[in-house]
């Protein structure tokens, strides 16, 4: 069992690990439902399950100026906002559609091959598995 950071409520507690870039094609996905300004984006990012691993807006902004450097995504200023000042409104592009269209392929391959290993694992050891291993163990191997 890999020990977790100490003093960790979760501290055994199994986390899914981050797919690099994986904010890319969740916030193309999230403007493909709808054209949407930044803030808007965050609360949506919960839906997909970023509450777990939170994403601060910067994070968010700087991925959105990126694909918008790189044609992925487009924005306007929203100047009929009702309160505060007028946002800036981003919508995929077409060129970010078929990037979008990668990143699924991708990742369904990615799911594929950890399902596979997920089931060949529970069928060889199901709810006992092997051994258990602190990291401190696995060092002094």
């Amino acid at each position: 069992m890999v020990q977790r950071s100490k003093g960790s409520p979760t501290e055994n507690a199994p986390r899914p690990r981050r797919i690099s870039r994986f904010i890319e094609p969740a916030l193309l996905f999230l403007l493909l439902r709808e054209p949407v300004h930044g803030y808007g984006l965050m609360e949506d990012l919960m839906d997909l399950g970023f509450h777990e691993y939170p994403v601060d807006f910067s994070a968010v902004y700087r991925t959105l100026r990126s694909l918008e450097e790189n044609g992925k995504v487009e924005s306007d200023w929203d100047l009929q906002v009702s309160a505060g000042p007028p946002r800036r409104v981003y919508r995929v592009t077409a060129p970010g559609r078929a990037y979008l269209a990668d990143w699924v392929d991708d990742l369904r391959a990615t799911d594929t091959v950890l399902h596979s290993f997920l089931d060949a694992y529970d069928n060889a050891f199901g709810d006992d598995p092997p051994y258990e291993l602190s990291v401190d163990d696995r060092v002094a191997e």
